[in-house]
């Protein structure tokens, strides 16, 4: 007999139709006996399997059992942490707008957690009912500590909350966080011991289970082993392959000899063997892929479902109104806040969510805006002003959002709501104190820049006109240092009100600081418009203004400059309006003046000017001069003033009246003026050594260098350096000094003073309240104007003023230096009328120091010093 082929898969085993019954027979008791075992097997299988998940039910019900509590423990040792972190945080909140919503969430996070404990106490006190006593103690009264720390707050008592923090809330919250700490510990431990319990249990199933497996494999095997002793030797094999088979064990393929049905079968078993093996292996591999994507999808749910409560209570808690509608715009869903910033129910639709406009002229195209993106599906958003049913008028801000499904088409529209007042309120704040003033409620220098810029501009395309009008208060400071800020102010407040009412509504005024006031004048198609509104303004300011129940005058001087005459930039037209009003003030002020080439020339020559004085010093172009003083009773020497003199290498010898007041404008006066006093200390020093004898210095100290800080100190220096005797120094000073801050002026004259520096009262006569000055400071020196001095012969009225002036003086106390002197007669006149010193080209004019050694200081005797 032949083997016959064979072939896996669908292929037959082809035998011999001869051997037909011994096939047959045998086939007969196989299938009976794979019958009977496989019958077996699958009984196994089945009880095994609901072994196993019985099993497996319980260690889960076991870890879900001890699970619970623990993350119940956790979620409340969470939100008493967050209670306690709130609480800190509240006494450091400075910001009073936020104030509200801290107190809320505390207030949300009490209730929360009395909403999680309550339940969580009941279960507790079935085991633990100590525990869930002392917990819901503490509870009690660290919740009222919370609730006294919320009524402080309301109050903005955030000091007594502080302190309610600091010493009662800390000891309930240690408690109730210990408490909550032991039983974390506590249900840990019997967790642990749950779970190894079930585990146990699980693992004494699965010995079960296996053992018996192991007794129906064995049952399978013994009747195999009787059916193959009925057999030859190669069903035993045939046997104890498929033993090996249905034990798992990887084996190879059978060898059986002989070419009859047997044979055949151990073919067929071969095949058979290696399909059983290969199909095991792939369940095995899709049954762990199953297992391992059952275990993915688990996770992801839960985790979906998580973040899905988070969105949804984020949603409900959120302070912005939030509205979801379908695709048809009917309305699904409205948050609690929705309905607090409209003051409403939601609508049904979408189109109809928008509520009354406050403002129908700016809404309308806001609202037009809405409706279209609404309509095409688009996102959009915008804001507005609305009205809620009871009339409060409020802003807010409106996001429309298309959401998509994962195909990309709209499924939802969402509609966020966000009531923006107080924003809104901040930022009109902050703008109109970015572009007004806050005292008089005009436009700033900002402001009012923007406005000169859309003026020239619309004249530009218009082809007219505009003016500028700068405009100084020519009084404000003598008010402001006399009465102090606040009648200052006043004044200011009462200035602006003028020039309101002395231009028209579409004009601007605007204060540029200080008592610096800016008008803007559009329309202009003359000179002689801004010309009448000048004059207009000049006559507003003639009434006195009442401040404080008292009156003053406060004149303007105006500076005015034309656009595109005078510039056609803002900067251009204000810096030259700024020129033409200085002009007008050294035209005596109350008055006006239109910005021409001659201002404009001076200005560059006195920017020159600064410029080449700023180095003159260090270039040795300063020079100090020295001029004599001599007693009105012998004609002998009693000392010098101290001239500076400017001798430039391009601009030739520079009169002091035209490089002083730039120095004094541009503060090099300060530099200049304390080294023209310590050159005068110096040669003062020399010649009084060299007299054997008295020598009074005199040097003149500019308003400017008065006011500077250290000036006294700086003299103080002076004086101990070089040794100057008492009443040796005199410190000149001008009237303009005593108008600004008298207060000031007058304790640095009594501390000069202390140190026995005198003060003159120079060009004595000039000022309107001389007489005044000379009983309020400290003063013991006046000098005599040489305007007066200039005129004694010929006008009487000045003889009987500087008489007046020398009698007023000695009944004052007072020593009189007549400067000015030219003539004999003026020189008998004035030493008849008693005036202790005199000064002037008649005796010599203002010289070098050299020279005024050799002409004044060795070749004149010294005189004794007037009493």
């Amino acid at each position: 007999m032949s083997a016959q082929p064979y072939q896996s898969g669908p292929a037959t085993v082809q035998a011999p139709p001869a051997r037909r019954r011994f096939r047959q027979s045998l086939l007969v008791r196989l299938s009976i006996m794979f019958a009977l075992g496989g019958l077996l097997v699958a009984v196994i299988l089945l009880f095994g399997n609901r072994v196993l998940d019985d099993a497996k039910q319980r260690l889960e019900n076991a870890v879900i059992r001890q699970v619970q509590p623990l993350a119940a423990t956790h979620r409340l040792q969470m939100r008493s942490n967050d209670l306690r972190t709130l609480e800190l945080e509240l006494p450091m909140v400075r910001d009073f707008f936020a104030l509200p919503q801290y107190v809320g969430r505390i207030q949300s996070e009490i209730d929360a957690m009395s909403a999680e404990l309550t339940p969580f106490t009941a279960v507790l006190a079935q085991g633990r009912p100590d525990d869930a006593r002392r917990l819901e103690e503490h509870w009690q009264r660290y919740r009222g500590d919370l609730e006294e720390i919320i009524r402080h707050a309301g109050a903005m008592d955030l000091a007594a909350a502080e302190n309610v923090t600091s010493t009662r809330s800390r000891s309930a919250h240690a408690a109730i966080s210990s408490i909550l700490r032991d039983l974390v510990s506590a249900t840990e431990l019997a967790s642990t011991e749950a779970y190894r319990q079930a585990q146990q249990e699980q693992q004494r199933q699965q010995r079960f289970f296996l053992a018996l497996s192991f007794g129906g494999f064995v049952f399978l095997a013994v009747g195999l082993l009787i059916f193959a002793r009925s057999l030859s030797r190669r069903i035993r094999t045939l046997r104890d392959a498929a033993t090996g088979l249905a034990a798992g064990e990887d084996r190879e393929p059978i060898a059986i000899s002989g070419d009859d049905e047997i044979a055949d079968l151990g073919m067929a078993f071969n095949a058979m063997q290696d399909r059983v093996v290969s199909r095991e292996r792939s369940l095995r591999a899709a049954r762990e892929e199953l297992e391992e994507r059952v275990t993915r999808r688990t996770h992801a749910l839960a985790a979906a479902n998580a973040r899905l409560w988070m969105l949804s209570q984020a949603v409900e808690q959120n302070p912005i109104g939030v509205l979801i509608a379908n695709i048809d715009r009917r309305v699904e869903y409205a948050n609690p806040a929705y309905v607090r910033v409209t003051g409403r129910p939601a609508d049904t639709q979408l189109t109809g969510s928008l509520p009354d406009a406050a403002d129908l002229e700016r809404s309308r195209e806001i609202d037009a805006a809405f409706r279209m993106a609404l309509l095409a599906g688009q996102d959009w958003e915008g804001e507005r002003r609305s009205r809620r049913p009871d009339n409060s008028e409020y802003w807010e801000h409106l996001r429309l959002v298309t959401v998509r499904n994962e195909q990309g088409r709209p499924a939802h529209l969402l509609l966020m709501r966000e009531d923006i007042s107080q924003r809104r309120m901040q930022e009109e704040k902050v703008a109109y104190q970015a572009y007004y003033d806050s005292l008089t409620a005009l436009p700033n220098r900002t402001l009012a820049l923007d406005r000169l810029q859309q003026a020239t501009s619309h004249a530009g395309r218009e082809g007219s006109k505009c003016a500028v009008m700068f405009i100084d208060l020519d009084n404000f400071k003598q008010i402001n240092d006399t009465l102090g800020h606040v009648a200052g102010d006043e004044l200011l407040c009462q200035a602006a009100e003028r020039l309101r009412s002395a231009v028209r509504a579409e004009d601007t005024v605007a204060r540029l600081g200080g008592d610096e006031f800016l008008v803007i004048l559009g329309g202009v198609s003359h000179a002689s418009d801004a010309d009448a509104v000048a004059s207009k303004i000049i006559h507003a300011f003639a009434p006195l203004f009442q401040i404080d129940g008292r009156e003053f005058g406060a004149s303007p001087s105006i500076g005015v400059s034309l656009y595109p005459d005078d510039g056609a930039e803002p900067a251009v037209l204000l810096r030259n309006a700024d020129l033409a009003m200085y002009e007008a003030k050294e035209a005596g002020r109350n008055t006006f003046r239109f910005f021409n080439q001659k201002i404009h020339d001076d200005s560059v020559a006195r920017m020159e000017m600064e410029r080449q004085l700023r180095g003159a010093l260090e270039r040795g172009e300063l020079e100090v001069h020295f001029q004599p003083l001599v007693s009105a009773r012998d004609g002998q020497l009693v000392g010098a003033e101290a001239l500076l003199r400017w001798t430039h290498p391009v601009l030739g010898r520079v009169p002091p009246d035209r490089f002083i007041p730039v120095a004094e404008q541009s503060d090099l006066i300060v530099s200049i003026g304390s080294w023209v006093l310590d050159e005068a200390c110096a040669q003062a020093a020399r010649w009084r050594k060299a007299r054997n004898g008295a020598f009074i210095i005199a040097v003149n100290v500019s308003p400017r260098q008065f006011s500077s800080p250290g000036l006294v100190d700086t003299i103080r220096a002076c004086v101990d350096k070089y040794a100057i005797p008492h009443g040796q120094l005199e410190i000149e000073v001008t009237e303009g000094l005593l108008i600004r801050n008298p207060g000031e002026v007058r304790d640095a004259m009594l501390a000069l003073e202390a140190i026995g520096v005198t003060v003159a009262l120079d060009d004595f006569g000039t000022g309107y309240s001389s007489l005044s000055y000379l009983r309020a400071f400290p003063f013991h020196t006046i000098k005599i104007d040489r305007s007066f001095i200039r005129d004694l012969s010929d006008d009487a009225e000045d003889c009987a003023l500087v008489v007046a002036a020398i009698r007023m003086a000695r009944a004052l106390g007072l020593k009189v230096v007549a400067e000015g002197v030219e003539t004999e007669m003026q020189s008998r006149f004035l030493t008849r009328q008693e005036s202790d010193v005199l000064q002037g080209y008649l005796f010599g004019p203002p010289i070098a120091a050299k020279d005024f050694f050799v002409d004044w200081v060795q070749n004149r005797p010294g005189a004794e010093l007037p009493a």
